[in-house]
């Protein structure tokens, strides 16, 4: 499995913030830990989105799903499961 290309960029902090991260890991490992904290941030984003589409199916049951019946299915032109 290839690195992923990284990519130069500017990002402004306040001096506090630097000062912690380069106390936590050093200032030689500053892009590794913000790489880590904007991945773990993205996961939480995703993970929150996913709750927001599930409240929206909340309570459906399977009688609020149609399923065609082998008529519907032939005379659309597709083919009933056995």
């Amino acid at each position: 499995m290839r690195k992923a290309r990284k990519h130069k960029t500017r990002v402004s902090l306040s001096e506090m913030v630097i000062r912690q991260i380069d106390e936590a890991v050093g200032p030689r490992k500053r892009s590794e830990f913000l790489e880590k904290a904007a991945l773990a941030q993205l996961r939480k984003e995703a993970f929150k989105k996913w709750i927001r589409i599930g409240e929206k199916f909340k309570g459906l049951t399977l009688e609020d799903t149609h399923y065609p019946s082998k008529e519907e299915l032939e005379n659309r032109g597709g083919q009933a499961s056995h």
